[in-house]
Order: C-alpha cells, then sequence, then structure tokens
C-alpha cells in the first residue's frame, strides 16, 4: 500500500508542476504579446517625431533658399 501512496504523491506533484508550467507560458505569451503592441505604438511615435522634425528643418531650408534668392 505504501508504493500506491508514493505513487500518487508523485503524480500529484507532477501534476502540480505541470499547472505551474502551463500557468507561466500562458503569462509569458500575454506579456510577449503585450509587448509587441507597446513597442509597436513606440516605434511609430517615434518615427512620427523624426518625420515632422524633418519636415520642418525642409520646410526651413525650401524659405531660406527663397530669401536667399531675393537677395540675389
Amino acid at each position: 500500500m505504501e508504493t500506491m501512496n508514493l505513487n500518487f504523491r508523485q503524480m500529484a506533484r507532477l501534476a502540480g508542476l505541470a499547472i505551474c508550467t502551463v500557468s507561466v507560458r500562458g503569462v509569458l505569451w500575454v506579456a510577449g504579446i503585450l509587448w509587441s503592441i507597446i513597442r509597436d505604438i513606440v516605434n511609430g511615435v517615434y518615427r512620427m517625431v523624426i518625420g515632422v522634425t524633418v519636415f520642418i528643418l525642409s520646410v526651413i531650408a525650401f524659405f531660406g533658399f527663397i530669401l536667399w534668392l531675393f537677395t540675389l
């Protein structure tokens, strides 16, 4: 009878380990999805800031060139 008790204990331990493993994998999977969404948003904002900066510098350069032409 002792062998049967040890078997049940081992099975319960392995079942608990399997449940913990699945739980941790699920949490990491959700964290990975959230991380990719946040990364895409940050990259989009970064691209937009660079685009607006380049646009403003281009407009300044264009009007500076026009003003320079008036001095000729």
